[in-house]
């Protein structure tokens, strides 16, 4: 009797097992169906579809409407995938100046992700996380220089942060804010670059990025990663998509008499695929920030300053590369728009 009893568990687990796999492949089958059912409707009609049974879903609730609306947005999003595989291809594995915005990208990105985690929390658990023995090691400016308006322990703020495990501010934001949990991370492939004789931050720091002569500026193709630090995968917003996402959103948002609720419902849709905003001037920033505009490198390419971009808000990141590896050393406040 115990020898079966003892029998039954592994038999079981393999049914299971066997179970899951089974239904594994009708979902993967389905979805190889559907996608060639589908891949002869313009990509527009595509969002528009989708876009509609999301709005029949929030009027009635009705889960097979919901349902349908997956089916097209997932769609719309596997054909995007496939572009952007397409596009990642052109970068040379070689390429070196790619490889370097590669990993800049991911130092920003890290960084980014544990300082938004670090506005969520409350008082309490800031002043929990700043020990004493820290060493600061990221410095933050105002663009006047005037420091009367920084905190004392701008310095040591920093080091915190820069100390979070990504595994916790990644967990925190996602429970935070759901835009956070998003699938995808959209960026672009063109970065603006040009090199400078400069040796030190100092000496970096007097070029003008914003009024820096255009014809100085060189273009590179970012090395697109598999995923984000974060567990993204990744999208490439080229022309095609930025013009299509632009178009449905215009077709769908009045600018003229501005409707908070209805841009809330606009951005639901796209939750959580990818992150969708509205810029202060007008428009919609599809591109995930932290977003990298503009790189000066040194001619020695071992000091960088970025153009990032959050929305409305850029900041100014200078990186140094030390034993191959390079780190974030100062952040300064850039422009609003």
């Amino acid at each position: 009797m115990k020898i079966l009893k003892l029998c039954w568990l592994p038999i079981l687990l393999m049914a299971m097992f066997l179970g899951g796999c089974s239904q594994s492949n009708e979902d993967e089958v389905r979805k190889a169906k559907r996608f060639e059912a589908l891949k002869g409707l313009p990509l527009d009609t595509v969002l528009t579809r989708a876009y509609k049974f999301y709005e029949q879903f929030r009027a009635t609730g009705d889960t097979l409407l919901r349902d349908s609306m997956d089916d097209y947005r997932n769609h719309f999003f596997a054909r995007w995938e496939l572009t952007s595989d397409s596009l990642c291809g052109t970068v040379a594995p070689d390429d070196s100046l790619a490889m370097e915005l590669r990993e800049i990208y991911k130092v920003v990105m890290v960084f980014y992700a544990k300082n938004t985690y670090w506005y969520t929390l409350d008082k309490t658990q800031r002043e929990s996380l700043v020990k004493k023995d820290s060493v600061p090691l990221i410095e933050l400016t105002e663009p006047s220089g005037n420091q009367k308006d920084l905190e004392d322990n701008t310095y040591l703020i920093n080091a915190v942060i820069a100390d979070i495990p990504l595994k916790e501010a990644v967990s925190g934001l996602k429970k935070a804010y759901s835009i956070y949990d998003s699938i995808y991370f959209v960026q672009s492939m063109n970065v603006m670059y040009f090199d400078t004789s400069a040796s030190d931050t100092n000496e970096m720091d007097k070029i003008d990025m914003f009024h820096a002569r255009r014809d100085g500026r060189k273009e590179a193709k970012v090395a697109c990663m598999d995923k984000t630090p974060m567990g993204h995968k990744l999208l490439i917003l080229n022309k095609e998509y930025e013009s299509l996402l632009n178009d449905f959103m215009n077709a769908k948002v009045d600018w003229e008499h501005w409707d908070w609720p209805l841009w809330r419902k606009i951005q639901s849709f796209w939750i959580p695929k990818i992150f969708v905003t509205s810029l202060f001037g007008g428009g919609f920033l599809f591109k995930s920030p932290p977003i990298i505009y503009n790189a000066v490198f040194n001619k020695s390419h071992d000091l960088v300053i970025l153009d990032v971009g959050e929305g409305d808000q850029g900041w100014y990141y200078y990186l140094s590369k030390k034993n191959g590896k390079w780190k974030l050393v100062k952040i300064k406040g850039g422009w609003f728009s």
